[in-house]
């Protein structure tokens, strides 16, 4: 059984608070990481294979050219490497191999899916912007309005008060790529991406190949958590 907390707010930091306080008030949360909100769409439904979590450090220009190197020339990785190169130019990137520029560094491996990180599942979040109820409201001025949907309690789902649930459904282990981005000029890292797949199968070249195009496209950017499935 699963008990909802819904709040509705005028303003977003005062939504932010309450989502805040409601999680630390549950024992047990170690890692503020391991506290996050699921996307409404995705709360309830089927999950996808792939997760994506990126972050980006600092702003590179779209023209400086792009060495792709792998940390571990094996063949896969070295498959790999031919595979960003054809997304990068894909996404119109420059590609060479040279030492000034950017240095896109990757390793792939499978880990036990215990090593890979959890979905996020203990509520969601929506905001939306407005007048309220009153059209007569002649000031201009519009309400930030935040829905807050908070897992406070439950023995089949992850919630506040009762942890991290086990999960029902994955598989026994999980194919990780890790890429950095790095200006070579200095060796500053300008952006990292981390792209997980759960291995239903033994194919896991395909499915390596397949995280490629997904990194590629969030090249830059800062994303959560971001679902995905093998193309």
């Amino acid at each position: 059984m699963a008990r909802t907390m819904r709040v509705s707010v005028a303003s977003l930091a005062a939504g932010i608070g309450i989502v805040v306080s409601a999680l630390v008030a549950g024992p047990d949360l170690a890692a503020a990481t391991d506290v996050q909100l699921a996307q409404a769409d995705g709360a309830g439904g089927p999950q996808a294979p792939g997760m994506i979590t990126s972050q980006a450090f600092k702003d590179f220009s779209a023209a400086a050219p792009i060495t792709v190197t792998p940390y571990d020339d094996n063949d896969l990785n070295l498959q790999l490497k031919a595979e960003f190169e054809t997304e990068l130019q894909a996404n119109e990137r420059k590609v060479a191999e040279a030492e000034t520029g950017l240095l896109l560094l990757f390793e792939s491996k499978i880990i036990p899916v215990e090593q890979a990180p959890r979905r996020p599942s203990l509520g969601s979040v929506s905001a939306r912007s407005g007048r309220g109820d009153d059209p007569s409201r002649q000031d201009g001025s519009d309400d930030v309005e935040v829905d807050v949907n908070v897992n406070v309690w439950s023995n089949t789902q992850d919630s506040v008060l009762g942890g991290r649930q086990e999960a029902q459904s994955v598989g026994t282990s999980v194919f990780h790529i890790n890429a950095v981005l790095r200006d070579q000029a200095n060796g500053e890292v300008l952006w990292q991406g981390d792209a997980y797949y759960e291995l239903q199968s033994p194919d896991a070249e395909r499915v390596a190949r397949a995280m490629v195009p997904p990194l590629v496209d969030n090249l830059g950017k800062s994303t959560a958590n971001e679902p995905f499935e093998a193309r």
